[in-house]
């Protein structure tokens, strides 16, 4: 049987599917109904690219955090050791001043972050089942689509269909009602991975399959997207290359988020001081204690 890895990408981008060979890997068992050792565990084909690029990002941001942390500390050290009376001058250090503080505690829980994401990011692996065949004994065995995701427990077909209608490339072609015989709608075949996780037999299969001869729609699902203009071999690979596709967004959208909290409250301390008139001087600190908060 075929061992199928989605890698996801664009929607319905099918360049990202592709067939493994099974790998004789001296570490795993010996298989002596084959003669050789056991493949490698299908987790072994997926890697943590995503989680490991997300962090070597975040650790960048802390890094270019802390740079500015210092550049803060050091023009404060040199024009803030005299109390100024000018008000522009003295809403400038006190922003430089209350930003510092705020890039300290925000670099803290950057790090921090990091270790969560670290430590609780785990990666599924999930499977869909096709191209049912028969053992030797009569029951079913199949091919399968593999497929990680991070941010989620591996979906179910209902969850795989609720996505691609939020995310579909061609907004417009969702319909509600599927007509008679679910003839308006798209459908995928779902018989041979049904099958399998019911544990029925092989006949049980093949007398499906060769129904279809009098009642085609045996053993397929609506997904409620139209069929006018045709379906253009949709299939369950557009499902789930759609929600691997926003699965990686997630990612990004940390970073996103990120960046714009670390903006908007420095925007408010900016507005803050802007706006409070007893900031408009400066009374400046100890030696001791500004070398104690420029710490870094």
């Amino acid at each position: 049987m075929m061992k199928t890895i989605v890698q996801g990408g664009r929607f319905g981008d099918k360049s990202m599917v592709y067939n493994v060979e099974p790998v004789e890997n001296q570490l795993n068992d010996w298989d002596p109904e084959n003669g050789f050792y056991e493949d490698y565990d299908i987790k072994n084909y997926f890697n943590d690219e995503r989680v490991e690029s997300t962090l070597r990002v975040i650790n960048s941001l802390n890094v270019v955090l802390l740079m500015l942390c210092i550049c803060q500390y050091n023009y404060m050290f040199k024009h803030g050791s005299k109390k100024i009376t000018n008000r522009y001058e003295s809403k400038i250090i006190n922003t430089m001043y209350y930003t510092y503080l705020f890039n300290r505690f925000y670099s803290l829980g950057l790090v921090l972050y990091a270790m969560y994401v670290y430590c609780t990011f785990e990666k599924h692996i999930c499977q869909w089942h096709y191209g049912c065949e028969s053992t030797e004994s009569g029951d079913l065995t199949a091919s399968a689509y593999y497929y990680s995701v991070y941010n989620s427990e591996c979906p179910d077909r209902d969850k795989l269909e609720e996505n691609y209608l939020d995310n579909q490339p061609g907004r417009g072609e969702e319909v509600e009602n599927c007509g008679q015989n679910n003839y308006e709608c798209c459908k995928i075949d779902i018989v041979c991975e049904e099958y399998l996780k019911e544990n029925r037999p092989y006949e049980s299969f093949n007398d499906t399959i060769n129904d279809r001869l009098m009642h085609p729609e045996r053993g397929y699902i609506p997904i409620h997207i139209t069929s006018r203009g045709g379906c253009g071999g949709f299939t369950i690979l557009n499902l789930i290359s759609s929600y691997l596709y926003n699965d990686h967004w997630e990612f990004l959208f940390i970073l996103i988020y990120i960046i714009l909290i670390w903006f908007i409250v420095n925007m408010i301390i900016l507005f803050i001081v802007i706006v409070n008139k007893k900031l408009d001087t400066w009374t400046p600190l100890p030696i001791e204690d500004t070398t104690m908060r420029g710490s870094v």
